[in-house]
């Protein structure tokens, strides 16, 4: 994924779908990387700012941005990109958690190295200033038309509707994940 700083390479157990941004609803105690959340086919799922979590300040959203849901720890997260998203497997010769391999890459003009998306804390005092949700959701579209607003509530009634069941859903964490 592109951040302003460069480009993030993302470990997660796998992708659901990719999907347009729909409007977000804000959430209450979470980290200042959580622009807000919405229903995805049953689960609510988080969205994030990964600049954000690496210090930069919230994106202004724009309809055409994208959101790429994954599966991490069991639970679905959606991830904001406001470009489009590159999506290459591991080697197929290292093992999967072969961290000697993950740092080769960090080489690399622009590459910021790996993050392992089943570690992200997403709940966390409103400490250091930052805003509250609703302001925070309020920053993140203040760039956005009446118009531009209205396709977003449009895209969040169609995944809340979506037929079929979620692959996530179905899926009971075990006590490790559920810490």
């Amino acid at each position: 994924m592109h951040t302003g700083r460069g480009v993030r390479g993302l470990i997660a157990d796998r992708i659901d779908t990719c999907v347009g941004l729909p409007r977000l609803t804000p959430l209450e105690q979470t980290a200042p990387w959580v622009l807000g959340a919405f229903d995805l086919r049953g689960d609510l799922v988080p969205v994030i700012g990964l600049g954000v979590l690496h210090g930069e300040p919230i994106p202004w959203a724009a309809a055409a941005d994208l959101v790429l849901v994954v599966v991490a720890a069991g639970f679905p997260l959606a991830l904001h990109s406001a470009r489009p998203v590159r999506i290459e497997p591991l080697s197929q010769s290292a093992p999967r958690w072969d961290r000697a391999h993950l740092q080769a890459r960090a080489s690399a003009r622009g590459w910021l190295g790996y993050m392992d998306l089943s570690q992200l804390a997403l709940t966390a005092r409103n400490v250091g200033g930052y805003a509250d949700a609703e302001r925070r959701l309020a920053q993140f579209e203040q760039r956005l038309s009446a118009q531009a607003l209205n396709r977003l509530e449009q895209r969040a009634r169609r995944y809340g509707d979506f037929a079929g069941p979620s692959p996530v859903a179905s899926r009971t964490p075990t006590p490790a994940q559920q810490r």
